[in-house]
């Protein structure tokens, strides 16, 4: 079976765009289990406001962390280090992975006025999960079909990235603006 390499410079190329933005706050931590950050209840004053934004953080550093490692792996496979076998129980070992990350970013909680930012947050994690999971499809059957929807997911999560990255490069806003107006969700 012929299989093309650009799936994986695809990836390659939105993890360099991925790990090279800005963020605010940069956590070690590990992504089994459920993250300390998930189902507190905080007042969201401005004390709350930069709660979330930290959490958001934290688990965009997470999610990074992870897609980088997984990244790491297509890159031997686009070497020829490994081959679509191989691959494929390495995806099949990271996906209940980023599935976890979608689980403890659904229950975040979050401010009403940044529901579109949690939205983006959890948006991007399953598209860019759906992209793995077609491009394993992909790496069993050959079928180019399974690679364009992967490519075409991955887009898509990077476009939601673009939402919470902006909001996260933002300074802390003062509590008596309305940062929705400042954020322009043009894409």
């Amino acid at each position: 079976m012929s299989i093309s390499k650009s799936h994986g410079v695809q990836i390659l190329a939105s993890l360099l765009v991925t790990l090279v933005l800005p963020y605010t706050y940069c956590w070690s931590s590990t992504i089994e289990g459920n993250s300390k950050y998930s189902n507190k209840m905080v007042s969201f004053s401005q004390s709350g406001v930069e709660y979330f934004r930290s959490t958001l953080s934290h688990l965009v550093n997470e999610s990074q962390e992870l897609t980088k490692s997984y990244q790491d792996e297509i890159r031997k496979w686009t070497s020829g280090q490994f081959d679509n076998s191989t691959l494929v129980l390495i995806t099949d070992s990271y996906l209940p992975k980023f599935e976890n990350l979608i689980v403890i970013a659904k229950n975040m909680i979050y401010p009403r006025e940044y529901k579109y930012v949690h939205d983006a947050l959890v948006n991007s994690l399953e598209s860019e999960t759906d992209s793995y999971r077609h491009f394993r499809n992909y790496l069993v059957s050959g079928n180019k079909t399974e690679d364009d929807i992967s490519t075409d997911l991955l887009s898509r999560a990077f476009q939601y990235e673009q939402v919470y990255s902006k909001f996260l490069s933002m300074p802390t806003p003062d509590s008596r603006q309305n940062v929705t107006k400042r954020i322009s969700l043009n894409y």
